[in-house]
């Protein structure tokens, strides 16, 4: 380095410091109760809850087999980083939750072997690993279903590039099998695509379905793990890579850091370089999760079209395709894979495909900012443009026709209206105002919807030449209504994977980090060091409130329950079911709220009676007279 780069470098880093030195972060006061409420009958599938865990939480990538990215507990309204579990670890993918509270997650290429890691959700220390295979390339997020046979029991379902089991929840296994697949050969220098995106679940077949990175498909018996039809191929060519224009100074400097951090993959290749490709096509067939409609058993995988179809074969796609599967009789009383329908789009893409809780819509989007939403036959109905390429899935409600989208800067509540979308507000992502270091303050994850809120990311740094620089990085809850952010707490490490609602309220975060590493390399004194992998845990705090928001979140959903009467009764019948988790959430929020001094045991038994008033009158003829119950106890507050 010559003598002026030092002396840039050593203003840079002195600026640094002083720029933190005048932070002023944000306080953000208790937030008072949210005025959004579901408003006419809500979206429902034709399918029950015996093996699909009711979507109290994130059981598998993005909360259940459709991808809502929607749970129907409330998040905590306030919530402080507790603690960081397994910082070695590069983690791009979950973590999920069983029912009695415990996580779990795959880390990506980790200097320990072990393919799978549970650990204790409240206090983060590791309860038991699975070895991995001594090239582990990430196995996913892992799914948990219910056990049909134990009713209150869950497995815990887990899908490598060569193997695949089902475990208990204490980590003993009930099966476990050969893929069927074999790791390539490892070629120094050379990204190997030996990556499994992890189990969904099919109930027509009651069978396991993998998808990895290469666009294989595999499906496996969810009772004993036998193969039930031979491994598919996907069509499609590898991506077009779009990435950003970056200097390879800055990218050779980024590399060495995760290098010292994380190791690098057993090709030889670093985990900054590898991430952002997979992030911008990087060559790949599929770089995202897939969706199963539990209504019908289709099966969508969003990917690459055949290389031709952009009309030029050089080995590359530049279109994304939306293949439809379904699992059918081959003939001989066995099953195979057909792709029953596809479609091509311009511009590729990254994001799982969300399907509605009927299994009538269909939501994808491009790299060009588009939000394309389509039938189940793949005829588009309509596309809304956002403006920037929009960077994770797209989160879809069952109430009011709420569609949400994120792109790198912002993000966006949509009005599905049929034929149209609409929309209806951008979030003001404020989080980091009074910051003084903190030029741009922009959306960083995935969104996830919840009975109280919408939870994200929100990060606050610089952008340089369109691509995002973390210098410091948190968790937020937007209001339904506004996009106002009714809460925010700093975090330690940035994600890549998804905003992940826990049984409890609380969030927990799979450590990823990629603009962060820019931030360290570039402004040292800006970002908050070292550089960390593993999972963080938002803890809720000021449980008062989130009994609060769990018993008003109940309340308005049965006044409108009630309201829509008898030719209504299937939206009922889901209100009623999500109302009694809301009701078991209120209940043991306030319990712990007392013993932690937020709320006097009076009001909370008073507040407690009301639950207890309202719980027999879950039916569609006793709705009025829980939502009045409930009512009481919303106003308690």
């Amino acid at each position: 380095m010559t003598k002026i780069n030092h002396l840039i470098a050593l203003f840079v880093f002195l600026a640094g410091f002083i720029m933190v030195a005048c932070d002023d972060p944000r306080v953000f006061d208790p937030p008072a109760k949210t005025n959004w409420a579901p408003s006419g009958a809500r979206v429902v599938g034709n399918y029950n809850y015996d093996v699909i865990p009711q979507p109290d939480g994130f059981h598998t990538m993005h909360v259940g087999p459709n991808n809502s990215d929607n749970v129907w507990i409330a998040a905590a309204p306030m919530f402080e980083l507790d603690w960081v579990a397994e910082t070695s670890m590069y983690v791009p993918e979950g973590p999920t939750y069983d029912n009695e509270g415990n996580l779990y997650f795959s880390p990506l290429y980790p200097r320990e072997d072990v393919s799978l890691v549970s650990l204790d959700a409240e206090t983060g220390l590791r309860r038991w690993a699975i070895t991995g295979d001594g090239r582990n390339g990430g196995s996913g997020a892992v799914l948990i279903l219910n056990d049909p046979d134990n009713p209150g029991k869950q497995i815990i379902y887990h899908a490598s590039y060569e193997q695949v089991m089902a475990l208990n929840t204490d980590g003993t296994s009930i099966w476990s099998t050969a893929s069927g697949l074999t790791l390539p050969t490892i070629v120094p220098g050379k990204k190997s695509d030996a990556h499994s995106f992890g189990f969904n679940y099919h109930p027509p077949t009651d069978s396991l379905i993998g998808v990895t990175i290469d666009g294989k498909l595999l499906a496996f018996d969810r009772a004993d793990g036998q193969s039930i039809a031979p491994i598919e191929q996907l069509p499609g060519a590898p991506a077009l890579s779009q990435l950003p224009a970056l200097a390879q100074l800055i990218i050779d400097a980024s590399d060495a850091l995760t290098d010292s951090v994380f190791g690098q993959t057993p090709d030889g290749l670093s985990f900054f370089s590898l991430i952002r490709e997979i992030i911008f096509g990087g060559g790949f067939l599929v770089t995202n999760y897939f969706g199963i409609d539990p209504n019908s058993g289709h099966i969508y995988v969003a990917g690459t079209a055949d290389d031709d179809a952009d009309g030029t074969t050089d080995g590359v796609s530049e279109l994304g395709a939306l293949y439809v599967l379904d699992l059918v009789d081959d003939g001989n009383g066995g099953l195979e894979f057909s792709v029953v329908n596809s479609t091509t789009f311009i511009g590729g893409t990254g994001s799982t495909p969300t399907i509605s809780e009927d299994g009538n819509r269909v939501y994808v989007s491009d790299n060009l900012g588009n939000v394309i939403t389509l039938d189940s036959d793949l005829n588009e109905l309509w596309r809304f443009d956002v403006g920037d390429p929009i960077v994770a899935s797209v989160a879809v409600s069952p109430d009011n026709s709420e569609i949400y989208v994120v792109t790198q800067f912002d993000v966006f509540k949509l009005i599905d209206q049929g034929n149209s979308a609409s929309l209806a507000w951008s979030a003001t992502l404020n989080a980091f105002d009074g910051f003084v270091s903190v030029v741009t303050q922009f959306n960083a994850l995935t969104p996830t919807i919840t009975a109280n809120g919408i939870s994200v990311s929100v990060g606050g740094g610089l952008n340089i030449g369109g691509s995002n620089i973390i210098f410091h990085v948190g968790m937020g809850l937007l209001d339904r209504d506004t996009g106002q952010l009714r809460y925010f707490a700093e975090g330690r490490e940035e994600s890549i994977a998804i905003s992940s609602i826990a049984p409890d309220g609380g969030l927990y975060i799979a450590n990823s980090p990629v603009r962060r590493v820019t931030g360290q390399v570039l402004f040292s004194g800006l970002t908050p060091a070292p550089i960390i992998g593993g999972i963080s845990r938002y803890k809720p705090i000021r449980l008062d409130l989130l009994g609060r928001d769990a018993v008003c979140a109940a309340q308005a959903r049965a006044a409108n329950a009630a309201s829509l009467g008898a030719p209504d009764a299937a939206s009922a019948d889901e209100d009623i079911r999500q109302i009694q988790v809301l009701i078991d959430q209120s209940r043991a929020a306030l319990s712990n709220a007392v013993n932690d001094g937020d709320i006097d045991s009076a009001t909370a038994s008073s507040i407690t009676a009301a639950l207890d008033l309202a719980e027999p009158n879950l039916s569609l003829a006793g709705l009025s007279q829980a939502a009045a119950d409930l009512a009481t106890g919303c106003n308690l507050f």
